[in-house]
């Protein structure tokens, strides 16, 4: 599948900020089953644009804008052909990093009550731990009910199992730390999915989790769309939650408060040219 998506990020303030420095993770990287062919990231007003790559494996582009502004607009193109991985990415050591709990990610009764549900049996065989976590997204599927406007991007892990409903984000975190609980080694997911046939889509971006099975690697999983073939699915970022994966991030000097305007265009094409 190929897909022209275009990520548009619109901050408006209620007077001039200054000073201005953020962090954009917005390009997708090449590789386990996605291949970028273009991607055009363009800021205004206009500044120029540095880069590096973060300790997760992410593309980071950063920049710091001085004059006075009142308003921000970032917009990612990205041209992307998907398929299925024909393998997980492999690791040769666990990633601790990926079994820590720090919020929004915590470690609470809700979350061992989740996870003893998965009914993990034998850490250490890889069929056993894919059959828990199928049946830990059976469970968020079943006990949570997706609403918009009732989380924000701060939400707990424990806020979400009082509410039982939230977004994407939210039942990522909570796959997240119900993996933890289990000592399976989970991380978050930041990017896109097309969830239509052959038409464009308005939404905005998605998040789901990717577990580490032994002697294979990482496998994807989302509580929000499950079933739905992975070919779909356009990875951005990875990290231990939201924090790490964010798309944008950043402070500014000045007192104004931001009104944050997020919309993403998803339409597949018929090749790359």
């Amino acid at each position: 599948m190929i897909l022209a998506i275009t990520h548009l990020t619109r901050y408006r303030y209620t007077a001039d900020v200054t000073e201005m420095q953020m962090e954009l993770r917005l390009r997708p990287q090449s590789g386990r089953g996605q291949t970028v062919h273009l991607h055009r990231l363009v800021v205004r007003p206009e500044t120029p644009l540095g880069r590096y790559m973060d300790g997760f494996g992410n593309e980071v582009h950063y920049f710091n804008l001085l004059p006075p502004h009142d308003w921000l607009e970032v917009v990612s193109e990205t041209l992307v052909e998907t398929s299925t991985p024909s393998r997980p990415e492999a690791l040769d050591v666990v990633p601790a990093d990926m079994l820590a709990f720090r919020p929004p990610v915590v470690d609470v009764a809700g979350v061992r009550r989740l996870a003893r549900q998965a009914r993990l049996r034998e850490p250490e065989s890889p069929e056993d731990v894919l059959e828990a976590l199928q049946r830990l997204v059976g469970a968020i599927v079943r006990g949570f009910r997706y609403s918009l406007d009732v989380t924000t991007v701060s939400t707990s892990v424990d806020e979400v199992l009082q509410l039982r409903q939230g977004v994407c984000q939210d039942f990522a975190h909570l796959f997240i730390a119900a993996a933890r609980a289990m000592g399976i080694p989970c991380r978050y997911v930041s990017g896109y999915v097309y969830d239509a046939t052959g038409e464009q889509v308005v939404g905005a971006s998605h998040a789901w989790a990717e577990a580490w099975i032994p002697q294979t690697g990482w496998s994807s999983y989302d509580p929000t769309h499950p079933g739905l073939s992975f070919d779909r699915y356009v990875r951005v970022a990875v990290g231990r939650d939201y924090r790490d994966a964010a798309p944008t991030r950043g402070v500014y000097m000045g007192s104004a408060s931001s009104e944050l305007e997020v919309s993403v265009v998803i339409r597949p094409v018929d090749s790359v040219s």
